[in-house]
């Protein structure tokens, strides 16, 4: 089956993303752009994962759950997986690392928990945008045992990308993704370097789901044959949605 897939969204979880990020909204923008693959990758927690699951089943998208991880080095590394409960594994033990720092949400935005009917449940109240005590090297070998795919984010942004921190891609990576508006030019794309290229909106806004997707076929809806399409370099980066 052919994909179009946007594997980098933030919900209103991510103390950045808008309040309208719910994801009821996320899933309805999806299908009206013909989104058929998604991933929640919110900061350091996957707590809105399991209701996104139950929207995507009930709309034939495949879906991987997930986190963005802020490595000690303050680098966001992509963490996807196959299972809701993988991806909560991941965050125990993320959550438990970060520092006893309280969110200010009006300083730092909200961090909202949303059901699949589109209701409150609660807030989170530990600030999800510091970094965890893990490092790039400590974090693959947890998302490793885990099942998932590891992916430095955005490695062409001057901040918060493993390049920008280190200054080279450290260690193994599942792939690498270059921005939204990276995308377009032959400069960002080339950081990849041996790995395979990815893209994605990294929406916090509804207006921007689908603005950057990544195209690919599996014969079955899996993690693991995403992993071998990554492993063969056989993605399509489609910009300008």
């Amino acid at each position: 089956m052919l994909y179009r897939a946007d594997l980098h969204i933030h919900s209103c979880l991510s103390p950045c993303g808008s309040l309208d990020m719910s994801p009821l909204s996320i899933v309805k923008a999806a299908v009206e752009r013909d989104v058929n693959a998604l991933a929640l990758t919110d900061h350091n927690s996957a707590g809105n994962c399991a209701a996104m699951a139950k929207l995507c089943r009930d709309h034939d998208i495949l879906f991987f759950p997930g986190l963005e991880v802020t490595t000690s080095e303050e680098a966001h590394v992509l963490c996807l997986f196959g299972e809701v409960e993988a991806a909560a594994e991941l965050d125990r033990i993320i959550y438990d690392s970060l520092p006893e720092i309280k969110n200010v949400p009006e300083k730092f935005g909200d961090q909202v928990f949303v059901n699949e009917n589109d209701e409150v449940e609660g807030f989170e109240e530990k600030y999800l945008g510091m970094a965890s005590s893990y490092s790039i090297d400590q974090l693959r070998d947890k998302v490793t045992a885990l099942g998932g795919l590891f992916i430095a984010s955005h490695v062409d942004k001057p901040v918060f990308s493993v390049i920008s921190q280190l200054g080279f891609l450290s260690g193994f990576f599942s792939a690498v993704e270059i921005s939204a508006h990276g995308a377009k030019r032959e400069d960002a794309l080339s950081l990849a370097g041996a790995y395979t290229a990815v893209s994605a909106s990294d929406s916090h806004y509804l207006h921007t789901i689908a603005n950057t997707c990544v195209q690919f076929e599996l014969p079955s809806p899996s993690i693991e044959e995403y992993r071998l399409v990554l492993e063969r370099k056989q993605v399509k980066i489609i910009t300008g949605n």
